[in-house]
């Protein structure tokens, strides 16, 4: 059966995450857990403004998104957020190990975008790597019929 890049960029992710998991990191997926990270940023600046007698430090630190997003501090938060509002569609994955990582899963040469992305992303100081896989352009596959019935 051909794969089309579609097919195959969902095998890298599904690689990468594997990656991720058996290295014991925590990760999100960027494609599916933005608005989440996004919500959790809106609720934690309402949660400051309804209670300002608490830092927003606090708030983060104490959040109980902070698996999700990551961040220790709301500067950290707030940066993280607005970065990925930007770029959020040229990275794949938010990896936490000793520091927090944005990663391109990818089975093909990075787009001008994403090396403008990643640019960007290291004058914020973060860590970006590229997780490229190789996957065929053609997977062989067997199907069994199974006879029932009367």
């Amino acid at each position: 059966m051909k794969l089309d890049s579609k097919d195959k960029k969902e095998i890298a992710d599904i690689l990468a995450g594997k990656y991720f998991s058996q290295n014991e990191w925590k990760w999100v997926n960027l494609a599916k857990d933005m608005p989440r990270i996004q919500k959790a940023y809106e609720e934690i600046k309402d949660q400051y403004d309804s209670y300002p007698y608490m830092s927003k430090d606090w708030y983060v630190e104490n959040s109980s998104t902070k698996s999700l997003h990551m961040c220790s501090r709301w500067d950290e938060l707030r940066d993280m957020v607005d970065f990925l509002n930007a770029y959020v569609e040229q990275f794949d994955f938010l990896v936490g190990a000793n520091h927090k990582m944005l990663c391109i899963s990818s089975t093909e040469e990075l787009s001008d975008r994403q090396k403008t992305a990643i640019s960007e992303a290291r004058k914020l100081r973060y860590t970006v790597f590229v997780f490229i896989a190789r996957v065929p352009d053609e997977m062989e596959f067997e199907l069994s019929q199974v006879g029932g019935g009367m």
